[in-house]
């Protein structure tokens, strides 16, 4: 009886733990799906917000262009009206106006009220597009000679072939009137127009440039009329978007969706909305673009959900993984309890096994605390570097700004007592030379921060590297000449190499500037020599002085931030010429020399990436 009734409660036991086990699976697999909702619902919210304000902020660029446009026609009617059409002033307006929106425009026009141009930009090539423009009928002529306003049209096919956007404003001219013996100007004659073109694929271009990169997104214009102006696919570009070109386009089980955000977008207002295609997640935003009070055109932009979609797919492996844990969790529960009421002879052993996992786990925790130590010390040398930089760029500020107040300070007072200063040469430039350190500190900083933000971009071109060498070794041959304390005392040796290369001119200038400036800081007698070699698909450059090497506390940390033994600077140029040549495929190391006198430095640029030429 004993015996049943303890078999009994065994089973009981396990019942109870199984069900304890199968609920704390439910339970994780609920909670594990709850989670991957929110964390997708934030994503997707995220990706919303973001839409939103990129199609609003390329609205208002665009906005800004087209009023630009606008300006430019306004102020080029005004100087027709006011100067004779062959003055060589208006000619140059044109010219001026047309380089001020280049991105957009192909030229900017004059047509008289028969339809014949008359003044135009400096581009010959483009007058011949334009004859088929009718002066009587063309809304590019009655719309502003009505409206006395800017005209914007949609798109027109110029003889057919070239498919544009016109911008046209009135020109006119006033008209003198006598009554009872008395002139007056206030009536005018229309004259004609002053216009300029967009392209669409110049325009389309402009808008997808204006994209932020970070997210993959597309943009698309229609006009009020419902007419697409510009689209990823040229081929709908001037049809209306119900136009069965457009709408074979669209698969059947949106069609309806989008469709409608097309026509809400063409009331004049601003939204955005979700399409959902294929288990794809889409955001189309759309934004009005109103000019002169007046809506003229729908901007959208639509950005896929890859980063919910992604994060979701992630959340749902943690979940099904959650769920398998807390399975055999469960499992491996149920047989340690089967085992402990059935064997307990097995209880002692169970407790020694735990007790090992124990002190793992102590272990661990030690080790854990360990790198918790390292990680806070390591925390604490860079909060100290931190304010070390702080307190040199503080005095790297102080310094210059002092001179420069200075100097002020004497012209202000030589101005409160006379009517004219009296400014020397030395003051102007005394505040010239501490302005351009004031500069090389701020351009400093701003590529440690593009550095660290892997923003920092290379505008490579092909060059002689020895335009750069003899051009630095000149300068700063005439700096030490100028420097009385290092004057006949300290020599620049060079001897020229020839040699084309494929980089960034100005960060290589930046890089060897920096390492002959701080040769010639450190080197109070004997030479700096610079030898250029090459080999192995390569160019190696050498820089060696004879000044007193680098300090030994620092030689194994000299490319870090902040790191400097100098009285002046800031311990970021070396950290700037590193991450220059590895961004070029090259390095560059630091070493005393031998003989114990001076340092050398030495940096190596590939030379495989020179791009053919034909």
């Amino acid at each position: 009886m004993l015996g049943a009734t303890f078999s009994r409660n065994n089973v009981i036991i396990l019942l109870i733990i199984a069900i304890i086990g199968i609920g704390l699976s439910i339970l994780s697999y609920q909670y594990s799906s709850f989670t991957a909702n929110e964390i997708a619902n934030i994503s997707s919210q995220d990706v919303r917000s973001n839409a939103r304000i990129e199609v609003y902020q390329l609205s208002r660029i665009l906005v800004r262009s087209m009023e630009s446009i606008s300006n430019n026609l306004q102020g080029l009617s005004n100087s027709v009206s006011l100067l004779d059409i062959k003055n060589e002033n208006v000619q140059r307006l044109f010219d001026s106006a047309q380089s001020s929106t280049k991105d957009l425009t192909n030229g900017y026009y004059m047509f008289d009220m028969n339809g014949q141009i008359i003044s135009k930009t400096s581009n010959k090539s483009l007058e011949a597009s334009y004859f088929g423009i009718q002066a009587n009928t063309s809304d590019i002529f009655l719309s502003p000679n009505t409206r006395n306003t800017t005209y914007y049209s949609s798109i027109i096919d110029v003889n057919n072939q070239f498919p544009l956007l016109f911008i046209s404003y009135p020109v006119l001219k006033d008209k003198v009137t006598t009554n009872n013996g008395t002139s007056n100007s206030n009536m005018s004659n229309f004259e004609g127009i002053v216009f300029t073109t967009i392209d669409l694929s110049k325009l389309g271009e402009f808008l997808q440039k204006e994209l932020s990169p970070e997210f993959a997104s597309n943009v698309g214009l229609i006009d009020k009329n419902g007419v697409i102006l510009y689209s990823q696919n040229r081929n709908v570009v001037g049809k209306n978007y119900l136009t069965p070109e457009f709408q074979d386009l669209i698969p059947p089980e949106i069609k309806d969706i989008y469709n409608n955000i097309l026509t809400t977008s063409l009331t004049g207002g601003s939204g955005l909305r979700d399409i959902s295609f294929n288990d794809n997640m889409t955001t189309i935003a759309y934004q009005p673009i109103t000019l002169d009070g007046e809506f003229l055109w729908s901007l959208y932009i639509s950005t896929p959900h890859s980063l919910a979609s992604n994060v979701g797919y992630l959340i749902n492996q943690q979940k099904n993984f959650s769920t398998i844990v807390i399975i055999v969790v469960g499992s491996m529960a149920f047989g340690i309890a089967f085992l402990i009421l059935s064997w307990n002879k097995r209880l002692e052993g169970a407790v020694q096994s735990r007790t090992v996992q124990l002190k793992k786990t102590n272990e661990s925790l030690t080790e854990s605390n360990s790198l918790l130590a390292s990680a806070n010390k390591q925390l604490e040398i860079h909060d100290n570097m931190q304010k070390e930089f702080i307190n040199v760029a503080a005095h790297e500020l102080r310094t210059p700004i002092m001179p420069i107040l200075g100097e002020a300070e004497l012209i202000e007072n030589d101005i409160s007592e006379n009517e004219f200063a009296s400014v020397s040469k030395e003051q102007i430039s005394s505040i010239i030379r501490n302005a351009k350190r004031l500069d090389r500190l701020a351009a400093d900083i701003l590529d440690v921060t593009n550095i660290e933000g892997k923003s920092l971009k290379l505008n490579k071109s092909t060059f002689d590297i020895d335009e750069i060498l003899s051009e630095l070794v000149t300068e700063y041959s005439r700096h030490i000449e100028n420097d009385q304390s290092k004057s006949k005392k300290v020599k620049i040796l060079y001897e020229p190499i020839h040699l084309k290369i494929f980089a960034d001119r100005y960060r290589i200038t930046q890089v060897i500037s920096n390492i002959i400036n701080n040769a010639i800081k450190f080197t109070e007698q004997g030479s700096i020599s610079i030898e250029g070699t090459m080999g192995n698909s390569e160019l190696t450059i050498k820089i060696t002085d004879t000044g007193k090497g680098i300090d030994k506390e620092i030689v194994n940390r000299l490319f870090d931030k902040f790191v400097s033994r100098s009285e002046q600077g800031t311990g970021l140029g070396l950290f700037i010429s590193k991450n220059i040549m590895e961004s070029h495929g090259g390095k560059i190391t630091g070493f005393n020399n031998e003989n114990g006198t001076g340092a050398t430095f030495v940096f190596t640029l590939p030379l495989d990436n020179i791009p053919k030429t034909s």
